[in-house]
């Protein structure tokens, strides 16, 4: 993402990424790191909890299949450290539930790319306050909960 704007605000938002597969955090990591963001990441999914519960955590980028617990158990316990901690599940599993959904504020298929990540991650952190959820808001793969 060519985000020449959001590097200059970019600094001040900490993102907490968590994949068990250790060379896609460490990937996704660099790439939000050159983006200006402070990141914090691990692929321990219990590690993940203590973090989001001794840091204060903008945004949590969070893979779905983890052994131990899964993203959305994650984002709920990210919620609960920190009820404004906004939360992207982002996987390559389609097959999560929709009352699992629900527990992120976005959902990006990790098919869509870094790009789609990165302007996720950018209207998370820049939006107002969320509108009510709607049944035309659970179309698209790409949602906001």
């Amino acid at each position: 993402m060519s985000a020449g704007g959001l590097k200059n605000f970019a600094h001040r938002y900490r993102i907490l990424c968590v994949d068990d597969n250790e060379f896609g955090v460490y990937v996704n990591s660099v790439i939000l790191r050159n983006e200006g963001y402070d990141v914090v990441s691990c692929s321990d999914a219990a590690k993940a909890v203590a973090i989001a519960k001794a840091q204060e955590i903008d945004l949590a980028v969070l893979d779905y299949q983890m052994p131990v617990i899964n993203g959305a158990q994650l984002a709920a316990l990210c919620k609960a450290a920190n009820p404004d901690t906004r939360v992207i599940l982002y996987s390559g599993w389609l097959g999560i539930p929709k009352r699992e959904l629900v527990l992120a504020d976005l959902f990006i298929p990790k098919s869509e790319g870094v790009q789609a990540l990165l302007e996720g991650i950018e209207a998370l952190l820049h939006q107002r306050p969320k509108p009510p959820a709607t049944e035309d808001n659970n179309a698209n793969a790409r949602m906001e909960y």
